[in-house]
């Protein structure tokens, strides 16, 4: 096993022949592996939050076979290890045992490793296969069966092209579609893809095919619009107006996607938010654009009897981070990042808040939308007559 001196927890926000995943029902789940780290960058394990609300981890435990026998401690997540909905926390392992006492590492030829929760009841296992420096273990789609994967994403989906946003009220005029989403900084290939109601699903009528040249671009949108005659695609694809599920394969057979979507009114959409993210029924249509900004602000009802401004997690970050604060009473809010040298670089909040807990995820970008250079910023929570700062270090 390899070690190295630094431990980063990172938050970013499918079965093989030789591996296993227990406790399957669990919405907290390990998602991706990789085990072919080097010094400068360690091996890790990437974990899944698969429900619609956010997942405190703190005090979950991670270990290998050392861990499972008692030879050696298991490695424990710090306080404040939150998952928002739909959104990923990634372990870096190998870390010197001066830093952390586990000394849990992943065998580059493959072994198995177990996720317990805080109550000590596994929540999941693996058994995972040896990889090449360019592949990864994970599941696909996320949360669901493993496989060896020829694509490393990291803090991110395993599958790459999601459906994003669907419609299906629409008339002879104006067509029910279905929208996709690379979710890659890259050009995506779907020719081959399929996508298809339960009657493809069932072998009943055929499923809808991508033709050849079939391109989504980097971070963009595709959209398949469906009710059309079967003179012109044999599939008969259509969307039910009262709700109905759908899926998405890739060009060898894989599911790589599937929802099942609400009823929806006529100027209502299905819709992930922010993009490949969270379903959720939105008075909106934005057809092949995005859902939403890639900044998310979760407002939990519990009761909070001081003001408080947590440090963010995790930190070091890279590419986005946590921040958490509360407030005893309705208040006007103001969240602002600075650089080291006091420049204002983001506001995420100038609004006003319930009592209670809030969240913000901050994805290292400006006000203008632009990713910043790694180094030390400062985040400032304004309250009422409460102000407090803090500092978090982005490492790119």
């Amino acid at each position: 096993m390899k070690y190295t001196s630094m431990l980063f927890i990172v938050v970013i926000m499918v079965f093989a022949a030789i591996g296993n995943g227990n406790a399957q029902s669990s919405l907290v789940k390990m998602n991706e592996i990789y085990s072919r780290g080097v010094p400068a960058a360690p091996d890790w394990i990437e974990i899944y939050n698969g429900s619609t609300t956010q997942i405190d981890i703190s005090g979950y435990k991670i270990y290998d076979s050392g861990g499972q026998a008692g030879t050696k401690p298991k490695m424990a997540l710090p306080t404040g290890s939150l998952i928002p909905a739909k959104s990923f926390l990634v372990v870096v392992t190998d870390i010197s045992t001066s830093v952390d006492p586990s000394g849990f590492g992943l065998s580059s030829g493959g072994e198995t490793v177990w996720l317990e929760n805080g109550a000590g009841a596994l929540v999941d296992s693996i058994t995972f296969a040896a990889m090449d420096t360019t592949q990864t273990y994970g599941r696909m789609p996320d949360g669901a069966n493993w496989k060896l994967l020829n694509t490393i994403s990291r803090g991110s989906s395993n599958s790459l092209v999601l459906m994003n946003e669907i419609y299906s009220r629409g008339v002879p005029t104006d067509l029910d579609w279905i929208e996709l989403y690379n979710s890659t900084s890259s050009q995506i290939d779907i020719s081959g893809y399929k996508i298809y109601d339960s009657g493809g699903q069932a072998g009943t009528k055929p499923k809808m095919a991508f033709p050849t040249g079939t391109v989504i671009p980097a971070k963009g949108f595709f959209v398949v619009v469906t009710d059309i005659s079967i003179s012109v695609d044999p599939s008969g694809f259509g969307l039910s107006s009262g709700g109905e599920t759908v899926w998405l394969e890739d060009k060898t057979g894989a599911i790589i996607d599937s929802v099942t979507f609400a009823a929806m009114d006529t100027v209502q959409s299905y819709s992930r938010m922010p993009d490949g993210r969270v379903w959720q029924l939105v008075n909106k249509r934005t057809r092949g654009a995005s859902n939403g900004t890639s900044t998310a602000v979760q407002d939990q009802p519990s009761v909070a009897t001081e003001y408080a401004l947590h440090q963010n997690f995790p930190n070091p970050f890279n590419p986005s981070t946590v921040i958490t604060f509360a407030i005893p009473r309705q208040e006007q809010v103001q969240l602002t990042v600075y650089n080291a040298i006091g420049q204002r670089i983001r506001t995420l909040i100038n609004s006003q808040r319930l009592a209670g807990s809030h969240t913000v995820v901050w994805d290292g970008k400006d006000n203008l939308g632009r990713e910043v250079a790694s180094g030390t910023y400062f985040y400032e929570l304004v309250a009422g007559t409460f102000s407090k700062s803090a500092r978090m270090l982005l490492v790119r």
